[in-house]
């Protein structure tokens, strides 16, 4: 199930938090944070079985080389310099490193009493747009669910290993995102407390990669006309993304009328073409839009294609 470096790995046995389901948050959670200190991920593994997601992945003292993603390589290499992997940044360390090419993933949290919840100081703008909420200065019990249980257990477990770790999971349905990468390190004061917690929160997302890729806007859509994510064009052209999420016409300025069924869309592999007029920075602006749907994650949603004219 786990082998010495703190994997993490899928089980299936009867082992777990299934009998605290229904106890106090706290006790559940620390009970949680327990297994997670003796590197025992069953009921870990249990928790995410219980919601139809795969275990995630938890591993103490990664090494740069443990890290696929260019956004959690530099938090790494900016955090860990050229000392050991284990080493422990103070608060003011941590003052004075340049994060600014990761700022829009770094996620700042404070314990409170006790270290049973933690507070947001800071919550990274692209974490705000993909999750759909920003976190600055509320508490991640508020997230609520399974995903709270697991979070602030694997806090409690940073304040008391006093050690760098690096998990990997599968967010709820209604996230747009397949995983999520987060990379933690705790932050001490001069006596070696543990005052903070330093993280940078980075999803994976492969129908976000290509659109990414796009020269010209795009934008994905709940069937309610939610916006979801807008790559990097039409965030140059419409700003970023709102938290909490408002709908796609807003977002653009641009009465965008979709399709009443969603799924019979991306059934159909239908495009539907149209035409539309919008002012950006006092300049009119021509697109044609495209739009069509897919499924994501087993959901569907709209794809809004914008090529100025």
């Amino acid at each position: 199930h786990h082998n010495g470096n703190g994997f993490a790995r899928p089980f299936t046995g009867d082992e777990g938090l299934a009998d605290h389901a229904n106890s106090d948050p706290a006790q559940r959670r620390r009970l949680l944070s327990s297994t997670l200190l003796g590197l025992d991920y069953r009921a870990v593994s249990d928790l995410f079985s219980q919601h139809d997601t795969g275990s995630p992945l938890v591993l103490w003292n990664p090494s740069i080389h443990d890290f696929k993603s260019p956004i959690v390589r530099t938090f790494a290499e900016t955090m860990m310099g050229d000392g050991p992997h284990a080493t422990r940044l103070t608060c003011d360390d941590f003052a004075a490193h340049d994060l600014t090419p990761v700022a829009p993933w770094l996620m700042l949290l404070e314990p409170n009493t006790g270290g049973i919840d933690f507070k947001y100081l800071r919550y990274g703008s692209d974490i705000s747009a993909i999750f759909g909420q920003d976190m600055t200065g509320r508490y991640t019990s508020e997230i609520g669910g399974h995903m709270s249980d697991f979070f602030i257990a694997l806090y409690m477990a940073v304040l008391e290993r006093k050690e760098c770790v690096f998990s990997l999971h599968e967010p709820p349905l209604g996230v747009f995102a397949s995983v999520w990468r987060r990379l933690i390190f705790p932050l001490t004061d001069a006596a070696g407390e543990v005052r903070q917690i330093a993280a940078v929160n980075v999803p994976d997302n492969e129908l976000r990669a290509g659109l990414e890729a796009m020269p010209d806007p795009a934008l994905v859509a709940q069937p309610d006309g939610k916006l979801m994510y807008a790559n990097v064009s039409a965030r140059r052209l419409f700003g970023e993304l709102p938290a909490p999420r408002r709908c796609v016409s807003e977002y653009c300025k641009i009465d965008l009328q979709l399709p009443d069924n969603v799924e019979i869309v991306a059934k159909s592999d239908r495009v539907e073409t149209t035409h539309a007029i919008g002012s950006q920075n006092q300049i009119v602006v021509h697109f044609e839009i495209r739009i069509s749907a897919t499924y994501f994650r087993d959901a569907p949603y709209f794809v809004i294609q914008m090529k100025p004219e």
